[in-house]
């Protein structure tokens, strides 16, 4: 089907193709139901035997009422004498029951010796073939003449004929012509509950899908009630948080600032370095130098004790003049590195 017909297509068409794609979606699920289901659901159907006068009752087993007449509305199966058909077994590869159909209906002027048009074809399965991947099958035609003087007979009942079959007392489905009477339009389609099922399962669906979403819904409404209702706490632990953050900085930059500006800590390094005797008249420290100033006892050596001491780096005298003795001690003036640690 091209693109071109299905945009010229008339709302009658589309939906004559709706009305097919759910006949062929049905049947396959059909197909899905075991054969003895399929089959018990024909048996309970009224059967009438198809006769020049019209409509007979039909024995099924049971005991039948000859004097009974087909009930208008009522779902019943005609029965075809064989003597009316023509039939033929052949072998063909294992299909579907409807692919199987199909392929008989599109081969059936080269199975069966009738003109084009002139017959209703229909098939059953019979059983395996010799050849496993195949199956036999029973081919029989119905000339269009007897299919259409069912069909009046049918109508003239107002009945609806779910079944046209072969009278077949075999054990395999008989062979049911209804199918292709239809799509010839010879009788008309039995009005089905299936769709309106399939609507209300679609109904369910969708209601099922609402409900899981208005769930959700709600769920998300009552998650963001709790977020609200905590964001006061939510508010005070972020400030705490922010505020320990802080205090965590301000900690490490003190002791950073410590490390290097430890004023005090030089002031005792120089004062164990210094000699015994020795005293400090001026101590100056700019944060990575010292310049000490003080006196000695006589030949004291204070710039070898601070370098013994490990505290100091680049120790050097800062004047090289002799400077006259005093009664408090020898003059120094000394300049040296702190090491940090």
């Amino acid at each position: 089907m091209s693109a071109k017909r299905i945009l010229d297509a008339d709302m009658t068409t589309i939906g004559s193709w709706l009305s097919q794609g759910l006949r062929w979606w049905v049947s396959e699920l059909e197909q899905l139901l075991p054969t003895r289901l399929r089959q018990r659901r024909v048996d309970s159907l009224a059967r009438f035997a198809f006769a020049e006068g019209g409509l007979t009752p039909f024995p099924n087993g049971k005991k039948v009422n000859r004097e009974r007449e087909p009930q208008p509305g009522e779902r019943i199966a005609v029965v075809v004498q064989p003597d009316r058909c023509l039939t033929r077994t052949i072998e063909r590869p294992a299909l579907s029951d409807r692919d199987l159909q199909r392929m008989v209906a599109f081969e059936g002027e080269s199975l069966l010796p009738f003109p084009n048009g002139t017959i209703m074809v229909a098939a059953r399965r019979l059983g395996p073939a010799a050849d496993p991947a195949r199956v036999r099958v029973e081919v029989a035609g119905l000339p269009a003449d007897t299919a259409r003087a069912i069909a009046d007979a049918v109508a003239e009942t107002k009945a609806v004929a779910m079944r046209v079959q072969l009278e077949d007392n075999g054990t395999v489905a008989p062979i049911d012509f209804a199918p292709a009477m239809r799509d010839a339009n010879l009788i008309a389609r039995p009005r089905s509950a299936t769709p309106i099922v399939w609507a209300a399962v679609g109904c369910f669906v969708l209601l099922n899908i609402a409900l899981f979403i208005w769930k959700d819904v709600q769920a998300v409404e009552r998650l963001e009630q709790i977020v609200q209702e905590q964001q006061p706490a939510v508010t005070v632990a972020q400030t705490i948080i922010k505020r320990t953050e802080q205090d965590r900085t301000l900690v490490a930059r003190s002791l950073g600032k410590r490390r290097h500006h430890d004023v005090l800590g030089g002031l005792a390094a120089t004062s164990e370095a210094l000699p015994e005797g020795a005293w400090l008249q001026r101590f100056v420290w700019d944060g990575a130098t010292v310049k000490i100033t003080g006196y000695k006892p006589p030949r004291t050596d204070v710039a070898s004790g601070l370098r013994r001491s490990g505290a100091f780096t680049d120790v050097r005298a800062l004047n090289d003049e002799i400077q006259a003795e005093v009664p408090a001690g020898e003059p120094f003036d000394i300049g040296a590195r702190i090491n940090r640690r």
